[in-house]
């Protein structure tokens, strides 16, 4: 049973980076995730009709949000949102390590998921980051940091790729430890070639939230490299 529970964990934990839940308001996300449970490995065959069936009999089922595969195939858990506290309670005390079907399903209140701070730089980087544009398609993170570890000490490097492809976009990242170590790297460095390519270099407009500044700063960034 303990196996069965820890692989229900580790699906529950990837799928809930998955997933995205907006609320309109602090308040409103406390309400919901004390009435929200989440269930794991349910059968493979239940049906948002077959949940609200089963744990209706705990109270009124407000809501049902069935976990599947990209292919759209049931991954055996699912979220559930009761009419108040005391159901989600109630759920959790009568369902959990319960037999459905021939499985032993897991039953636990829903994590509320902390959405990052605007003023938080993504991890490993700090606030004084440097954008680098027009980058070679070759170029690594490695290169990055030897080409940077010439006349200063880079704390991170990252290039940024697209997601589909898995293609370099042609720009990328360089955090320092000072604003005044960014400020000299700019000054050495800016317009030097790596990879046959002058590299342009500027302060990261917004260095908080990754989403928000690397498609804005993109935009703006000149000379990027043709593919070939």
């Amino acid at each position: 049973m303990k196996m069965i529970h820890d692989r229900g964990r580790q699906e529950y934990e990837k799928a809930v980076q998955e997933i995205a839940v907006e609320e309109s308001s602090e308040q409103t996300q406390e309400v919901t995730q004390k009435s929200k449970v989440h269930v794991v490995n349910l059968p493979w065959s239940f049906s948002v009709a077959d949940i609200k069936n089963v744990f209706g009999e705990c109270g009124s089922v407000k809501s049902v949000e069935i976990v599947k595969q990209k292919n759209g195939r049931n991954r055996g858990f699912a979220f559930i949102t009761m009419a108040s506290e005391e159901e989600a309670s109630a759920v959790v005390e009568k369902f959990d390590s319960y037999e459905l079907s021939g499985r032993i399903i897991r039953v636990a209140f829903a994590k509320r998921l902390k959405k990052p701070s605007p003023t938080d730089p993504p991890v490993g980087e700090t606030r004084h980051k440097l954008f680098v544009s027009n980058l070679a398609w070759k170029v690594r993170s490695s290169h990055l940091r030897e080409f940077f570890s010439t006349s200063s000490n880079p704390v991170s490097t990252r290039v940024v790729f697209d997601s589909p492809s898995g293609r370099s976009v042609g720009y990328g990242f360089v955090s320092f430890a000072t604003k005044e170590e960014a400020e000299a790297a700019i000054s050495a460095l800016n317009g030097k070639e790596l990879l046959d390519r002058p590299v342009r270099l500027k302060f990261s407009e917004k260095n908080a939230i990754e989403s928000v500044s690397e498609p804005e700063e993109a935009d703006k960034a000149e000379g990027q490299p043709e593919e070939p």
